[in-house]
């Protein structure tokens, strides 16, 4: 079966169940609405910013070197046990924070459900290296099915207890258990079994995997602050509402990501994989697929930039018609995004982790610098400044950094393909900003 083929089959096989699960959480999050109060799930957002932060570190490297190297089942199975003692380690981190958690907020009543969140990272740890050998032999219905049956299992048990009266215990339990029962299904389809393996052959398998590892964790903590940088500023010199309908706008790029970019970059890693060992033509196959990821952005792109004000008043109301000054930035930077949110796992098939993690510094100073830039003028304005700075500075260095020094595109490859791309979304953004709708209409025509 020719690559395209297989690639497509693992994406619809994919596809269909993150769908299913992410209209599910939606329904869910109608009937959770009438049952649980604001308030109690901002007690668990509370405890969640610390155990997101912590969780960065999790599985770093160790899934990717799965899928990345060819050792067999000795190796598996010591990652296995790497990845468990890490796991121990993060809950024993977030132990330690539970009481400074409860007194940073003032609220001793987060420290109990601060504690059982910790175990919520050992029991993760028992599923990375399934989930990592089931992508790297493409078997991602199974990956799939695993995955919607637990969140089947995680919204039924938290409407049960909500509806029992649980309060916000009912968000924590399912949340714990959870990743259990993915565990329990998981052993049944992949062919591993655990051990735990003491100080020596931990650390020798360590240092196998220390450099991505390494570089890889840095990458995470750097991301961390790119993708929240601007919220923190706009936090910081605006109001709580800005910042609700700043956060609202960005929620595009978060379920576009979901639905089309996340999927074809969670299957294009181990696939081109596969194809590299098979001698196949990476280059062109990569090209193809970013391609049809811009492609399959468009629809979204095109109801951002060009029906802002209709989107917003028919989903959320005449309330948030704030949003819509945003969404045809939003729009824009949508088509970047879809190029950007691959390349990381091509970085890392070619053994590039160290120029991914200079090129992801880079883009968070800058990223960083627009924001701060655009602060001083108005909130729209660091959107402004954001875009601009994709379009005219960011996006042209990760093309020179990322595929030609690092992947090694050709200088014609990297232009046919993506100058077309930039050059489109620099006259948007000029259509944008400058307010001319009769060319935003013409290009969004193309």
């Amino acid at each position: 079966m020719s690559f395209k083929k297989t690639f497509f089959k693992s994406i619809s096989s994919f596809a269909v169940y993150n769908y299913i699960i992410q209209a599910l959480e939606f329904l869910s999050t109608i009937i959770l609405s009438r049952l649980l109060l604001p308030e109690e799930y901002g007690f668990v957002a509370m405890i969640a910013v610390f155990a997101g932060f912590i969780n960065l570190f999790a599985n770093v490297g160790i899934g990717q070197s799965v899928i990345r190297s060819d050792y067999g089942y000795t190796f598996h199975r010591h990652l296995y046990s790497l990845s468990v003692w890490m796991g121990f380690a993060l809950t024993g981190i977030m132990l330690l924070l539970a009481w400074p958690i409860a007194e940073f907020f003032n609220n001793k009543a987060l420290f109990w459900p601060a504690i059982l969140i910790s175990f919520k990272f050992i029991f993760d740890s028992f599923t990375y290296i399934p989930y990592a050998i089931l992508s790297k032999n493409l078997r991602f219905n199974t990956i799939g099915r695993t995955r919607l049956l637990s969140s089947i299992f995680q919204i039924g048990l938290t409407i049960l207890m909500a509806w029992a009266g649980f309060s916000y215990w009912s968000l924590i339990i399912p949340l714990i258990i959870n990743p259990v029962m993915q565990f329990l299904y998981l052993r049944a389809h992949v062919d591993i079994r655990f051990r735990l393996f003491g100080k020596k052959a931990t650390f020798m398998v360590f240092k196998k995997i220390r450099y991505l590892m390494g570089n890889l964790t840095l990458n995470n903590l750097i991301g961390y602050w790119a993708g929240n940088a601007d919220k923190v500023i706009v936090g910081k010199f605006y109001t709580q509402a800005d910042l609700g309908l700043y956060n609202r706008a960005f929620r595009f790029i978060q379920f576009t990501h979901k639905l089309i970019t996340g999927i074809f970059s969670t299957v294009l890693f181990p696939s081109l994989k596969k194809l590299m060992d098979e001698g196949g033509d990476v280059h062109k196959e990569y090209i193809d697929i970013l391609r049809i990821i811009t492609l399959f952005n468009m629809p979204v792109v095109f109801i951002l930039v060009i029906f802002p004000e209709e989107l917003v008043f028919y989903l959320w109301g005449i309330n948030w018609m704030g949003v819509a000054t945003f969404l045809p930035y939003i729009g824009i930077l949508l088509i970047y995004q879809a190029i950007l949110g691959t390349m990381p796992g091509v970085f890392i098939l070619y053994g590039k982790e160290r120029n991914l993690l200079i090129i992801n510094t880079i883009n968070t100073l800058l990223t960083i610098l627009f924001v701060i830039a655009g602060s001083f003028y108005s909130m729209l304005h660091i959107l402004i400044f954001l875009t601009a700075g994709m379009v005219l500075v960011t996006m042209p260095l990760n093309l020179y950094f990322g595929f030609y020094k690092s992947f090694g595109f050709k200088v014609g490859a990297i232009l046919k393909l993506l100058l077309p791309i930039i050059a489109f979304g620099f006259f948007l953004f000029v259509s944008v900003v400058m307010e001319f709708a009769i060319l935003k209409n013409i290009l969004i025509s193309f």
